[in-house]
């Protein structure tokens, strides 16, 4: 039975997979492998910076702090941080 089960399976996936290919209009072949080859990953790190430039750069427009009082402010965010999270930034700084 287990076998019998798995050729059913399998024959399912592959009739599945040929509907798709041949039916589906989102399914373009390699041009959706080609597009996303295409689009470049940014880091995880790379991520966190822009997103802390982006904060950074709102809280002195908005509050018009000093850069003193913003790198206060700063330290106190990485201090509030998990120690492991705090250790891979600090690294990577």
């Amino acid at each position: 039975m287990t076998a019998w089960n798995a050729i059913v399976f399998a024959r399912y996936m592959m009739l599945a997979l040929e509907n798709r290919t041949q039916r589906d209009e989102r399914s373009m072949g390699k041009l959706f492998y080609s597009a996303c080859n295409e689009l470049s990953d940014i880091t995880w790190i790379e991520a966190f910076r822009l997103l802390m430039e982006t904060f950074l750069s709102v809280v002195a427009d908005k509050y018009m702090l000093e850069d003193d009082e913003i790198e206060s402010l700063f330290e106190a965010f990485i201090a509030a941080l998990p120690g492991t999270l705090r250790n891979k930034l600090l690294q990577c700084a």
